[in-house]
């Protein structure tokens, strides 16, 4: 039940990012996804629903480690939710520090949430081992963290469209807690079956624990 609670968890605050970033890029005249940093959709003096997206940081804030800490409890977890907290607290950072400020702070945060998710995403190849399609899941993860972190490299010497490298270190992280979810979520389903069939589960079947 604790691992379908925090594959739910991070399901719902992908869900929750993509449809708040688009009602908050529409309401910005002239807002283009590859071009324009996506911290500007939270900066009130720009966005007229910035409100509606430093919502969804805060979300991700608390969905990231709450989800993670559900899902893996293993000898493996420490380091891969130290990393989903550093996501969390920096995204708690990029919500109530905006961008456009004199402040070190939203620069600070939003490297954390993007270098500490990405790392997250690394760290939640080996600490999450989910009863479907491992071997699936384990190549995934390593492609999406490394691209994540390839491309906030890119970020950082301001090379651009600024939007789109930024957006490939972002959406990397939404992807692979929904890939990874989405694979908790078959697992603890085929578990199911089997204790239907009377052929009964093992403990890695039941929960995607870290070992």
């Amino acid at each position: 039940m604790a691992a379908r609670i925090g594959a739910a968890l991070w399901i719902a605050s992908a869900v929750v990012y993509f449809v708040t970033e688009a009602v908050a890029a529409a309401a910005v005249p002239g807002y283009e996804y590859a071009h324009h940093y996506i911290s500007s959709l939270g900066q009130p003096d720009i966005s007229p629903r910035s409100a509606v997206m430093n919502f969804a940081f805060l979300v991700q804030a608390a969905a990231l480690p709450l989800g993670g800490w559900l899902l893996c409890r293993g000898r493996k977890a420490p380091l891969f939710l130290a990393f989903a907290v550093c996501n969390g607290v920096g995204n708690v950072l990029v919500a109530l520090v905006h961008s456009g400020t004199t402040s070190p702070w939203h620069g600070i945060g939003a490297a954390m949430a993007i270098g500490g998710g990405n790392a997250t995403v690394l760290a939640g190849a080996w600490a999450l081992r989910p009863a479907a399609g491992y071997r699936a899941y384990l190549a995934v993860s390593l492609v999406l963290g490394v691209v994540g972190l390839a491309c906030l490299a890119v970020v950082l010497s301001a090379v651009p469209p600024v939007g789109a490298w930024e957006r490939g270190s972002v959406y990397t992280i939404y992807a692979w807690q929904t890939m990874a979810a989405l694979a908790v979520l078959v697992g603890s389903a085929a578990s199911v079956r089997k204790l239907g069939s009377g052929r009964g589960v093992s403990a890695a079947d039941t929960h995607a624990r870290g070992e």
